[in-house]
């Protein structure tokens, strides 16, 4: 009796147990399941467990589980069920349709415990007058001031000591500007003698300084020209001295072909009179075969002889070529870097008349701060997608925002004070957010 109690009363705990998960996993999914829609770019974690009366505990189904993102489509991929409409369901209604959905598919006799927990929301974007706009994590309860100290809050023009420190910026970059100028103007000045195939570079009285700036440029650009032109100095010797090597070559082969005609007519004279002989029997036969043989080897290095002063000739064609190419080469590379330098001088001018206005002003206070009575102030207004559509509403500091929210932030003069006039937009303000 004491051991089937014991069973009995073992069972009831057992019983007991089950109830108490079943309704704690409930609770948890109805805890963790957001009553909010799925907005798109939602990240979500599926969990999905399941009792077992066997073992008397809940197995978690780590393959079914697991991270997943939102469509753009409102639809999610999951395994075993595939893609499932999120359409307006929240998150118990998702969980319950997943659930649903693994019984039918695997065939379960009872439905398992599916909860949804949203791990991350669509982010938002701050843009506008403030320090750093960008992308932020979307958060509950996210206003438009909170999304603005996010973003580093509010962007001010530098004044105070902040300005001090500007101005000596806007004069180290001006001094800066102003090197770069006459580096380029010399530069400019030596590529300018590169092309007219100067011999020494002219500089203006523009590019001196009295810091010796200038002269420590203009012997580094001397030191570039010499270089430039002996190199250019050697590659054109070296090329004119091999066509004059080629044509003295030529006149060489031109004396062999002459003292080689000079054997062919002795030899020819020769075997005239052999031929004569042999006809008379005075000769032998074999002489006249001689004399032909040389003949021929005479004609044959003839032959070579004329084709060695048509190859030289052509490698003096393939220098004289090479040589003109050596200045077409050089005379466009200097083309393209003078254009690139003037370029770069134009663009040094134009920073250097942005940095002095800059500066002027700076100097001239023109970024102090605005008093309280008609300085700028701050207009916020959230670009929101509604389905298909993009509607652009006001907003104030203390606007609630929604995932993938665009929050606009621009200066206005705000008007001098008159009691009450502002109530109205504090009305409509808060009536927008009643209606969120």
């Amino acid at each position: 009796m004491p051991d089937s109690f014991r069973r009995y009363e073992g069972s009831l705990r057992m019983v007991v147990a089950a109830v108490a998960i079943s309704v704690f996993g409930g609770v948890l999914s109805q805890a963790l399941a957001d009553s909010d829609q799925f907005e798109p770019q939602t990240k979500i974690r599926l969990t999905v467990v399941q009792w077992m009366p066997s073992k008397g505990v809940y197995e978690k189904w780590d393959a079914l589980g697991g991270e997943f993102m939102i469509s753009q489509a409102r639809t999610v991929s999951l395994p075993i069920i595939g893609t499932i409409s999120v359409g307006n369901l929240d998150g118990a209604g998702l969980a319950g349709e997943i659930a649903r959905q693994l019984k039918s598919k695997i065939g379960l006799v009872q439905t398992p415990e599916a909860t949804i927990e949203i791990l991350e929301r669509p982010p938002i974007y701050v843009i506008g007058d403030v320090n750093k706009p960008g992308e932020y994590g979307f958060h509950p309860g996210l206003t438009v001031l909170q999304s603005v100290a996010m973003s580093g809050g509010e962007f001010r023009p530098s004044n105070g000591s902040k300005g001090v420190s500007d101005k000596t910026g806007y004069v180290g970059q001006l001094q800066e500007i102003g090197n770069s100028i006459l580096r380029s103007k010399i530069k400019i000045a030596r590529l300018q003698a590169e092309m007219s195939d100067g011999k020494d570079i002219r500089l203006d009285p523009d590019m001196q300084d009295g810091q010796g700036v200038a002269a420590a440029i203009f012997e580094q650009e001397k030191i570039i020209f010499a270089a430039r032109m002996n190199d250019m100095d050697r590659q054109s010797k070296s090329y004119a001295e091999l066509r004059d090597l080629l044509t003295s070559e030529i006149a060489t082969i031109e004396q062999k072909i002459s003292s080689t005609d000079e054997d062919i007519a002795s030899v020819e004279k020769e075997l005239t009179n052999v031929k004569s002989m042999v006809e008379r029997g005075i000769a032998l036969p074999s002489r006249q075969s001689d004399l032909e043989r040389t003949l021929r080897s005479y004609h044959g290095n003839r032959l070579d002889l004329v084709t060695a002063i048509m190859r030289a000739r052509q490698n003096i064609a393939e220098t004289t070529r090479s040589l003109d190419g050596l200045y077409d080469k050089q005379r466009t590379e200097v083309a393209v870097d003078l254009q690139s330098e003037q370029a770069s001088l134009d663009q040094q001018k134009l920073k250097s008349e942005t940095t002095q206005k800059l500066l002027l002003e700076a100097l001239s206070g023109g970024a102090g701060p605005q008093d309280d009575a008609g300085g700028p102030t701050l207009a916020f207004s959230v670009t929101r997608r509604d389905g298909a559509s993009i509607r652009e509403i006001p907003a104030s500091d203390s606007t609630a925002l929604q995932p993938g929210d665009v929050v606009r932030v621009s200066r206005k003069l705000a008007a001098a004070p008159l009691g009450v006039a502002a109530l109205p937009v504090e009305q409509e303000t808060q009536s927008e957010q009643a209606s969120q």
